[in-house]
């Protein structure tokens, strides 16, 4: 019967211990917008600049690590931290790299206003190819980080959860020309003018999508028009081939300046 009694108070015991382990609340850093506007999306190359109240943050926390996509722009710190009480790792020249880090010797106070100044990158690029003008593009258009913050103990080991604000990069050329694209009604033009633009011969791409938004002016024959696409896709191939290895590596350039490589 004692044995009985003693398992059924263990079992109670750990019941109650995992009850109030799966209530209790975990802490979690809260960043409140004090200024500024955090839109969904933004254009590419938009100047941004916003502050957020960091608070929520643990009592163990020995180190504050906050990310950003932004770039900085000249004459401007990316980073602007108020209060005091804190070291930033790397001095000066810290606060306009993509990641920072606040270190405390004691207890973080709550409440540190963080400033963010940047622009949103740029996803395309031009490079003239044998002659010819190529605009190239990112892949990735979605899921850039407003900020990401994170509390860090001794051992760098995340303290509870985290906070992120992500953003979307549009790029208003290419949704103009997708909506007039999207008016050409003859399907096989349109086929075609999508394919010179997808592979960066824009300029050529916007020529035929002229011709084809006023055929009635126009005196070029729809097939010299579509000999000429012809034409132009290969000139395009052939463009393809030479910076294939360019793209790759700057797409490589790319995605390391956004690790903080």
């Amino acid at each position: 019967m004692l044995i009985r009694n003693r398992l059924s108070i263990c079992i109670s015991l750990a019941l109650v211990i995992t009850f109030l382990l799966i209530c209790m609340p975990s802490a979690a850093v809260v960043a409140e917008l004090k200024d500024g506007n955090l839109l969904n999306s933004q254009n590419e190359g938009e100047l941004i600049q916003y502050t957020i109240e960091v608070s929520g943050i643990p009592k163990q926390a020995q180190i504050i690590e906050m990310s950003t996509d932004l770039l900085p722009v000249t004459g401007t710190d990316l980073w602007h931290i108020e209060g005091s009480g804190f070291n930033v790792s790397g001095g000066d020249s810290a606060l306009n790299g993509p990641k920072i880090e606040l270190t405390e010797d004691g207890e973080f106070s709550d409440g540190i206003l963080v400033t963010i100044s940047g622009r949103v990158p740029v996803l395309t690029t031009v490079e003239i190819v044998d002659g010819v003008v190529v605009t190239k593009g990112v892949a990735q258009t979605t899921g850039y980080v407003y900020y990401h913050i994170e509390a860090l103990d001794e051992n760098r080991d995340i303290l509870g959860a985290g906070t992120t604000r992500t953003f979307s990069v549009t790029i208003p050329d290419d949704e103009q020309f997708v909506l007039r694209l999207n008016a050409v009604s003859d399907t096989e033009m349109r086929a075609l003018i999508d394919d010179l633009y997808s592979r960066g011969l824009r300029d050529e791409a916007n020529e035929l999508l002229k011709y084809a938004e006023s055929p009635k002016e126009s005196t070029l024959p729809f097939t010299t028009a579509v000999l000429i696409a012809i034409v132009l896709l290969i000139v395009g191939f052939l463009a393809g081939m030479v910076f294939g290895q360019i793209r790759e590596r700057n797409m490589q350039d790319f995605q390391n300046d956004y690790k903080g490589d």
